[in-house]
């Protein structure tokens, strides 16, 4: 049985967006993968509050938080398929308790006696969260929070310790405010939804008539987001591979999706969205530069909530972020200006996007517009793009060759691809 595509909807998507959401697509974490997170942090909870453990009764809530709590949970190793879960354990304890050892009854909760669950797992206590590392790499962090009697809604504090040094103290969050107030002010684009939706039918329409590996299906498909939560995923994707071989701390996730609810007004083109984004945050840096201060973000519903309390660490760091986006702006305005080759559409997406996901959304963006091609269809947007990524697979010396049978295809090389 034939797809049913709409081509003259998928010919007029600007290319640089196609490239972009294509991209996206390939980061995000996809329905099946959401669904085992959702295990895990469910088998958690309830694990740190059975029967005999040493937080038995003291768990009053349980729920995730992050990029999966907003919808913009990505792949953190995309070739293994890897990602990191947030969870929010809000625990009947007063403020004041020390948290050395709240935090080692939350290890030992865990980690349990031999033969217990996870007594077998990868269990690392950290300076405000217990991770769980499961056998396929995935991580599950557990953040203990006692909410503040008489405080505002879903208040708490955190509670910071390093056994280094000594470090102690607790700090006020709320991390649920900040979910409820983002995922209020993102709403999704009718316009965007309806360009992208035929691009996706095409894309996995291809693979399946070359017998590939089709896509799990999205937990909320790409295309029915808000373009600035796709434009949040592809500027975290973007920081991960510029971080992936530094030191020090990466610009928070949620420091990225604060910062974009301030960005201007939405666009439907993805392109100018990760744009705004960028140009919003690095205009934010400079000016707290130019004045000797560091950035401050502060959670939108939630002011004493200070999200930039550990990065930037200094001056250099938030610098580097600068220059960071100042140079993912230009990228994507050469792009967009279409005067290039095939060699530096595939150099730029890989340094933007890291090596397998360029590689793979050339492959897949010369299929649809070679289908387009078929179709006397080309024409229609920036030819600049379309041009050269037909000509991608003979100059790069791309064979497109049919992929492993996995969620993504590929084996793995590269950790953060």
């Amino acid at each position: 049985m034939g797809i049913l595509i709409n081509l003259d909807m998928a010919a007029a998507i600007d290319p640089l967006d196609g490239i972009l959401i294509d991209i996206a697509r390939r980061a995000q974490v996809p329905k099946t993968k959401h669904e085992e997170a959702v295990e895990h942090y469910v088998g958690l909870c309830q694990h740190v509050d059975r029967k005999g453990s040493p937080l038995e009764g003291k768990i009053l809530e349980c729920y995730p938080s992050g990029s999966f709590s907003i919808g913009a949970a990505t792949y953190s190793y995309v070739r293994t398929m890897q990602h990191d879960v947030d969870v929010v354990l809000e625990v009947d304890y007063p403020i004041t308790t020390d948290p050395q050892w709240v935090l080692d009854v939350l290890y030992r909760a865990i980690k349990g006696d031999p033969g217990s669950r996870y007594y077998d797992y990868k269990v690392e206590r950290n300076s405000r969260c217990v991770t769980v590392t499961y056998p396929d790499g995935v991580t599950v962090d557990l953040m203990p929070v006692a909410r503040i009697p008489g405080g505002p809604e879903r208040s708490g504090v955190l509670f910071h310790h390093k056994a280094d040094g000594g470090e102690k103290y607790t700090k006020e969050v709320n991390p649920k405010a900040f979910t409820n107030h983002f995922n209020a002010n993102i709403r999704a684009s009718d316009v965007f939804a309806s360009r992208y939706r035929s691009r996706r039918l095409m894309a996995d329409g291809l693979l399946q008539e070359r017998a590939e590996t089709q896509f799990m299906p999205d937990h909320v498909p790409i295309e029915e987001k808000s373009p600035r939560l796709v434009a949040i995923q592809l500027t975290k994707r973007f920081r991960d591979v510029q971080f992936r071989n530094r030191k020090g701390r990466r610009p928070p996730s949620v420091v990225i999706a604060a910062m974009a609810l301030d960005a201007g007004p939405m666009s439907d083109s993805l392109c100018d969205e990760v744009v705004a984004i960028a140009n919003f945050m690095q205009k934010r840096i400079r000016e707290e530069d130019e004045m000797y201060r560091l950035l401050e973000v502060r959670n939108p519903a939630h002011y004493a909530d200070v999200l930039t309390d550990r990065w930037p660490e200094n001056q250099y760091a938030q610098r580097v972020w600068r220059d960071d986006l100042s140079r993912l702006v230009r990228s994507l305005t050469t792009l967009r200006a279409g005067d290039f080759d095939a060699q530096q559409l595939m150099k730029i997406l890989q340094e933007l996007f890291g090596e397998t996901l360029a590689e793979r959304v050339v492959q897949d963006h010369y299929r649809v517009h070679g289908t387009l091609a078929r179709h006397n269809m080309l024409g229609i947007g920036k030819i600049g793009v379309v041009k050269s990524v037909l000509a991608a697979p003979a100059t790069l010396g791309l064979s497109l060759p049919a992929r492993a049978n996995t969620d993504m295809g590929g084996s793995i090389e590269n950790p953060i691809d």
